[in-house]
């Protein structure tokens, strides 16, 4: 049976399927051979082919025109459904309609953002593409920038040295460092100086498991040293040490606005001014419809993050 299937899966081809749906609809050979622009001999053989297909005779000719055998009125669903089908797929890269999209999107970004825009992208989700879905990668950098050339990424969001030039890079937010520490904390007072600063103890953030940062060749060359007494590899497991102890952490400002306050924690403007977080979001050059409503979608999220938090302490 499965044979026998296939060898007439084989003679069925697109020009048979739109002949027999305009039959159906038209029922006029004249009619069928004029909107598709065919000849009427063509249609007629094309009608013959589809009777031997369908092992029915399919029409019955009729003073006014052709009437459809009942098996033909039973095809009309399926094939108007195969032919959407056919045209969905080959109109994918021109056509995105997310309210009726299932598609699964793939986003590279660091923990702190991921922590940042993955509750608000889930909310705006499900108003605007409530059947599509997304899932966040732990790539970073370089390696994020590879995995959207090879497709294996539909964005990539972070801190990037260069953009190549065949990916495009769009502003998406921009923040800046801040300290926490527990509220009452009795060595953090409301004014913190750079000498204050010095002498708290410290958690580090670092994948690694190390006791490097980015910020340290700032905070060297501002005269700040810091007393890091312990390192984690995430700013939410650096959240929950703060809150229990008397460390404090350097972290992103809206990440704490957004957490901290849950976890008793206290926003302090730091003593001094380091270089802003400047996240990006990139996708390859040319990308499709689904692609670009992800980046539209992101940014709005971006843009919600870069509203002004009022500082704890200045």
């Amino acid at each position: 049976m499965v044979d026998i299937d296939e060898t007439k899966i084989r003679k069925l081809d697109g020009t048979l399927l739109l002949v027999l749906r305009e039959l159906l609809r038209r029922r006029k050979a004249t009619d069928v051979a004029r909107r598709l622009g065919l000849s009427q001999s063509a249609v007629s053989h094309a009608l013959a082919r589809l009777r031997e297909l369908f092992d029915d005779p399919l029409f019955v000719r009729q003073p006014h025109g052709l009437s459809p055998t009942r098996h033909a009125l039973a095809l009309a669903p399926k094939i108007d459904a195969l032919l959407e089908g056919v045209s969905d797929a080959l109109g994918l890269s021109t056509r995105f309609d997310p309210e009726r999209s299932a598609r699964s999107f793939r986003i590279a970004a660091p923990e702190f953002l991921v922590a940042l825009l993955a509750g608000p992208l889930l909310e705006d989700f499900a108003q605007k593409g409530p059947g599509a879905r997304f899932g966040f990668l732990p790539s970073l950098g370089e390696e994020a920038l590879q995995a959207l050339r090879r497709d294996e990424l539909d964005l990539a969001v972070g801190r990037f040295a260069r953009v190549p030039d065949d990916l495009t890079a769009t502003r998406l937010l921009e923040d800046r460092y801040c300290l926490v520490a527990r509220k009452r904390h009795p060595a953090v007072p409301r004014k913190l100086d750079r000498q204050q600063l010095r002498t708290l103890d410290h958690v580090q953030v670092s994948v690694a498991g190390d006791f490097q940062s980015p910020l340290l060749p700032e905070l060297e060359a501002l005269g700040i040293e810091r007393r890091v007494v312990a390192s984690v590899p995430r700013f939410l497991n650096a959240f929950l040490v703060v809150a229990s102890s008397d460390a404090v952490a350097i972290v992103p400002r809206s990440l704490a606005h957004a957490h901290g306050p849950a976890l008793g924690l206290r926003v302090h403007d730091l003593a001094v001014r380091l270089r802003p977080i400047r996240a990006l979001a990139v996708c390859r050059a040319h990308p499709d419809p689904g692609t670009e409503w992800l980046l539209e979608r992101v940014r709005a999220v971006g843009d919600g993050q870069r509203r002004p938090h009022r500082a704890t302490l200045r």
